[in-house]
């Protein structure tokens, strides 16, 4: 009687297949890993490449300031940009702002509209804050520039902005339009109740400096924000 030699069983193919799949998946986890450490590591290195610059005021103080993306802009200056406007929009007096002299206005159309409030238009995107100095323009009284009819507003709350893209913020205020005549000792109290979308612009300087004028110098400071709204809609709180 002959004897057979036993031979060990080849693997199943079954087996052959899980094998191949499980090398393809670690071989895609690796994949992967290699991807992320490098996306982590070029992140880190562009934190690293953010320096620290040193600057010195006039007054001898002295910050640290860090670099920045350009359209990285700080959540309280966007706040106070918007308060700007605001107070800039429909504060209305007599007066040129910050002096005794005579406010005679800014023609808009058959209508003229306060000094501050042709300013304000400039912090917006120059179609949108042309079309909106118009409307505004109905809502001042002649009787502002004699001095008879003053305008405050009062803000009661300015929310935090909220990030809708890189570069652009939407903020929400809650505000009351106080309106005072002098001659009839009356008083009219309007809500104002508004979301802003604002944008990051190109920050600019005054290409003169000290030496261009008083109205240059002054567009170019309220634009100093490096800010522009683009839309203001009916704040509606949920």
């Amino acid at each position: 009687m002959k004897l057979q030699k036993l031979t060990q069983p080849a693997l199943l193919p079954e087996a052959k297949n899980w094998l191949a799949l499980c090398f393809v998946i670690l071989t895609a986890i690796n994949f992967v890993t290699l991807i992320l450490h490098l996306f982590i590591a070029s992140r880190m290195n562009s934190l690293a490449s953010l320096r620290t610059t040193q600057v010195q005021l006039i007054n001898g103080q002295t910050y640290y300031v860090s670099e920045r993306d350009q359209r990285f802009r700080y959540p309280s200056v966007i706040q106070n940009f918007i308060k700007t406007w605001a107070e800039l929009t429909f504060n209305w007096d007599s007066k040129l702002p910050g002096t005794n002299e005579t406010d005679s206005g800014i023609k808009v159309n058959s209508k003229r509209v306060p000094t501050s409030t042709y300013f304000a238009s400039l912090l917006m995107e120059p179609e949108f804050g042309k079309a909106s100095l118009d409307k505004i323009a109905e809502l001042v009284p002649s009787t502002v520039f004699s001095g008879q009819v003053r305008s405050t507003i009062i803000i009661s709350f300015l929310s935090e902005p909220r990030e809708i893209r890189p570069g652009e913020w939407e903020v929400d205020m809650i505000a009351t339009r106080l309106i005072v005549d002098r001659s009839l000792g009356k008083d009219e109290r309007i809500p104002f109740n508004r979301t802003f979308r604002i944008k990051a612009v190109e920050i600019q300087t005054s290409p003169l400096g000290d030496q261009a004028s008083a109205f240059e110098q002054k567009v170019y400071e309220i634009r100093s924000a490096g800010l522009e709204i683009n839309k203001i809609t009916e704040f509606n709180p949920q």
